[in-house]
């Protein structure tokens, strides 16, 4: 696949078209950049309202205006089972092994592709649109509330396509504006509050702008969307291995952008000679100890493990904020008796926080027991919000460490560690 993909050591335009089969947009003369939207920065494009925000809120971040992107998106030196990449595929080794791009073009370039997104794969209309048919879907239940409803029927009766009708009943379930059957037709239901105490279209209204969104909301936040105020370089491949990853952050710090790197840790050299840090830097802590770590990331160089951990020893030099993340694999690389050997590394090197985040079983993460080579499912390694609350609430009992943040839909936790639980976590300059 290398072969194919990198010819001269330049990335070919097959590879270009492989991604952009998908949301990926491929930026910068050499290739080997993207960003590409997260599921949040649309969720929060179709309210317009905080509670449509990613974990990443505790820190101050909105997810309409903060730009997902990666300076090395084919190159990285891990494997990880969790990993929801086509490193199969995608993945065009553990070197960065062209030219690299300048990072003020680079980054001219991700901010002109982010704004083509936001205007045209994104549009205002759509969400617009959206808000009206919510209001059509619950008068239409409202006049015909002795009916069971499906998309089906919906979309033959309100005149819009199923994919429109689906998009908004997503957010209807959400606001438990309505309710699934008991059935498995997948069928839809008044709620019956709603359905005793609204009797107009105009009711509708008032209680969707009250309750959900309006359309100044969601047009304040589209505009917004436009310019990017924060940086999310954890998209793809490891960052570090892009040779001017400093400068690249200093040029956003020069735009009034604040940054965030995700970074798998084996490459403590590349953080001690950061001139520039980030606003933020996460470091990966995949498992508590070799064995594991082997298992989880099939390591693609010697010394990985030995690596995370000098890089974890670190973190106590920098001047920028610090987290360890723990992905978290169910009876994988987390269970109820790891948790005090992950309770003794963070102890031992003690960053601003710590932070618990189910791995996600979607795109190619869907490949685990593939990956693991393993005879159980995919969906006995995912671990569910009420599984990880429960090591949670163990950790913070064993470590001390107070819980101050948990996000169920991302199936987050974070810990205070070196920081005093009572300040406020969000981030107020580059």
């Amino acid at each position: 696949m290398k072969d194919r993909y990198i010819i001269d050591n330049k990335i070919t335009n097959e590879f270009v078209e492989a991604y952009t089969k998908t949301t990926y947009r491929i930026v910068g003369e050499n290739k080997h950049s993207s960003v590409k939207p997260c599921h949040w920065l649309e969720q929060r494009l179709e309210t317009g309202r905080n509670n449509r925000n990613c974990y990443k809120g505790v820190f101050g971040i909105q997810s309409h205006r903060c730009m997902q992107n990666t300076p090395s998106l084919p190159f990285c030196n891990h494997q990880c089972v969790f990993c929801w990449r086509d490193i199969e595929s995608g993945s065009l080794g553990s070197e960065f092994v062209v030219e690299p791009d300048n990072p003020k073009l680079l980054i001219d370039d991700m901010l002109r592709h982010h704004k083509d997104i936001i205007t045209n794969h994104l549009p205002l209309r759509r969400y617009l649109d959206n808000y009206e048919i919510m209001i059509d879907i619950l008068y239409y239940m409202l006049l015909n509330s002795h009916q069971i409803h499906d998309i089906h029927s919906l979309s033959n009766n309100i005149h819009v396509s199923k994919n429109k009708i689906e998009r908004a009943l997503t957010l209807l379930k959400n606001q438990k504006f309505i309710k699934s059957t008991n059935d498995p037709s997948n069928n839809f239901r008044l709620d019956d509050d709603i359905n005793y105490c609204i009797g107009s279209r105009d009711e509708l209204e008032v209680l969707i702008n009250r309750e959900l969104t309006s359309p100044n909301e969601i047009m304040q936040a589209h505009s917004e969307a436009m310019i990017p105020n924060h940086a999310a370089i954890s998209l793809d491949g490891e960052p570090l291995l892009y040779p001017r990853i400093s400068e690249f952050v200093q040029e956003f710090k020069n735009r009034n952008i604040t940054t965030f790197i995700v970074t798998n840790g084996t490459l403590p050299e590349k953080i001690e000679k950061l001139e520039h840090l980030p606003t933020q830097l996460y470091i990966t802590l995949p498992a508590p100890n070799d064995q594991i770590y082997k298992k989880v990331c099939r390591p693609m160089i010697r010394n990985g493990w030995n690596n995370i951990l000098h890089s974890l020893d670190l973190i106590n030099s920098l001047s920028c904020r610090s987290v360890v993340r723990l992905t978290a694999i169910k009876d994988l690389n987390l269970n109820d008796k790891l948790i005090n050997e992950y309770a003794k590394i963070i102890e031992n090197v003690s960053p601003n926080f710590f932070e618990i985040k189910g791995f996600t079983l979607q795109a190619k993460a869907l490949l685990i027991k593939e990956r693991l080579k393993s005879d159980k499912q995919g969906k006995d390694y995912f671990p569910e919000y009420d599984y990880l609350e429960k090591i949670a609430l163990k950790f913070e009992k064993v470590s001390g460490f107070p819980l101050i943040y948990k996000n169920e839909p991302s199936r987050d936790f974070l810990f205070a560690v070196n920081w005093d639980k009572e300040k406020d976590p969000k981030i107020t300059k580059p």
